[in-house]
């Protein structure tokens, strides 16, 4: 795994790549604001509690492995 180039030329290039990848047409940009519903919001906080679930399970199989 090659390290991230985290010059600002580097950062700026990726931007402008993710900017121009983006679509943010008038029927479009709606898409891109956060969901605050109910549902959104449970959604967030349900993949973020797996994701801190499998951070501290392989956290602990780091641990068993030495």
């Amino acid at each position: 795994m090659s390290a991230l180039d985290m010059s600002p030329e580097a950062i700026s290039a990726r931007l402008r790549a993710a900017s121009q990848m983006s679509d943010l047409s008038p029927d479009r940009r709606l898409d891109a604001k956060l969901d605050m519903s109910s549902a959104g919001v449970t959604a967030r906080l349900r993949e973020a509690s797996d994701l801190y679930d499998a951070c501290l399970r392989l956290a602990a199989l780091g641990r068993d492995a030495t």
